[in-house]
């Protein structure tokens, strides 16, 4: 099967998933932080609006921009280091104020209720906790154990999932490139106690959630698990995208990499739990959004009507993909926010224009990414058999193995480059739909395999699927 024909069935069966991710769910609004690196303006999307208000407060030129609680939330980042807080239907007087820090760089905001949220700093080495009611300071916490030799761990992009807030540590090299020196982690907090939890007793010292890629600049929750992007150091293509299952506390490897992206991932959205979009920056430092699937590591083609310029940000609505794009210098007049829908790609919208170039987004309304993972695939493939991409690839432990079988019996084996059969995973009758298997890297008489790539092959009746893994120790 074809790369395009995948996709084609994907967003066939995603445009079910995404309708029904709101049911019942009119167009929400949309705040819009725009900025020319010298000043900065809030503009705003009415529900189901074509066209925005602009120039309603003046903000700060660097900033993030979040929604809570019926709120927006603006962080003013370095030089103004302050939280803005404004009500969408009256944005030109801001609700409340308060001071972060001097020079202490907020990133991020995550609410655990009414009377309590994180602030993440990137010049700071502890995590500000505050009354968000109020923004009285409710005190710190000590993220030097999961810094690097500098001392700061360069806390930015954090999420809540149960009872822990996750916080992503790039831990930077502040004394050289910027780029990640030790590997990146995720420290993993308590929030009742808020008291920092350490992910491996075994090994000396307090210990995070170790990733995969390094310089991690977006999280994303669904369900049980965290969709990370990880940039690496821009040129490497070491970056990518893994999956953290958070009831084990690790991570099951790349499922998308810097590599297939073809350049540098900068920002990440997931509209399903196996379908999102990213954001590339090529050797050229040219822009393009792209569809990616976690399910088989594929990545579809850009997506029309992006101007190749610098791309900030963007937001998933419920139905929409909605994109910053601030144009090139070659087209100013193309910088605007662009709406496409989430489940095909198509351009709906846009270049937008909202006053000066879009750089931040906020979706006025909380919007919950579905884990419909199976039944996705499932429905993507009707009738057929399919096999995805083994993730982590290469592995040194284990890869796991999805695929799909229409009922009528299957065998997933693995060959060595010769040919050989080494490893039977299964024959028999299967249900029809999606399954996975794990292959522990053993051959049939539980000896581990050598180094190499193997063919991994699933056969149903006439039909015969093959992928390549690599076995690294």
């Amino acid at each position: 099967m074809n790369i395009a024909t995948c996709w084609g069935r994907t967003a066939a069966a995603l445009a079910v998933t995404v309708a029904l991710a709101l049911p019942g769910h009119a167009q929400p609004g949309l705040m819009v932080a725009t900025s020319d690196f010298q000043t900065g303006s809030l503009a705003s999307f009415a529900p189901g609006a074509a066209q925005p208000r602009t120039n309603l407060l003046l903000i700060h030129s660097d900033v993030a921009v979040r929604y809570h609680d019926g709120l927006v939330w603006v962080l003013n980042r370095l030089g103004q280091d302050n939280v803005l807080v404004v009500d969408p239907a009256a944005p030109e007087v801001p609700v409340r104020q308060f001071s972060v820090g001097n020079g202490s760089n907020p990133q991020d905001i995550a609410f655990a209720g009414p009377s309590k949220a994180y602030v993440s700093r990137l010049e700071s080495p502890r995590l500000l906790v505050v009354d968000p009611s109020n923004g009285e300071s409710r005190g710190e916490i000590d993220l030097t154990p999961l810094a690097d030799a500098d001392g700061i761990p360069e806390a930015a992009d954090m999420q809540i999932v149960g009872s822990r807030l996750y916080v992503a540590c790039q831990r930077l090299d502040r004394n050289g490139s910027w780029g990640p020196t030790t590997g990146s982690v995720l420290a993993v907090i308590d929030t009742a106690t808020d008291a920092l939890v350490d992910m491996n007793p075994a090994v000396d010292g307090l210990q995070g959630l170790a990733l995969t890629a390094a310089n991690p600049i977006s999280l994303t929750a669904i369900g049980g698990k965290l969709v990370v992007g990880g940039s690496a150091f821009f040129g490497d293509q070491s970056g990518g995208v893994e999956v953290l299952d958070l009831t084990q506390g690790t991570s099951t490897g790349l499922r998308v990499t810097e590599a297939a992206l073809g350049g540098d991932l900068t920002s990440l959205v997931m509209v399903s739990s196996r379908r999102g979009y990213a954001i590339v920056s090529d050797a050229s430092y040219r822009n393009s959004v792209v569809p990616i699937d976690l399910l088989d590591g594929t990545v579809g083609p850009p997506l029309a009507g992006h101007s190749g310029g610098y791309t900030p940000d963007m937001a998933f609505d419920g139905t929409r993909l909605i994109v910053a794009d601030r144009g090139t210098y070659a087209d100013p007049n193309a910088a605007g926010v662009l709406f496409y829908d989430a489940a095909t790609g198509a351009l709906l919208a846009g270049p937008v224009s909202v006053g000066l170039p879009p750089v931040a987004l906020a979706v006025l309304t909380e919007v919950q990414v579905q884990t419909a993972v199976r039944e996705e695939a499932a429905a993507a493939l009707p009738g057929q058999a399919y096999l995805g991409a083994g993730y982590p690839n290469p592995f040194n432990g284990s890869v796991v193995l999805p695929f799909a079988v229409n009922g009528s019996g299957a065998r997933l084996l693995v060959r060595d480059a010769l040919g050989q059969v080494v490893r039977v995973l299964a024959d028999g009758a299967l249900a029809p739909g999606v399954h996975q298997l794990t292959w522990d890297g053993r051959d049939a008489q539980g000896a581990r395999v050598g180094n190499g790539t193997y063919l991994v092959e699933l056969v149903v009746g006439a039909e015969r699927l093959a992928r390549k893994v690599t076995v690294l120790e």
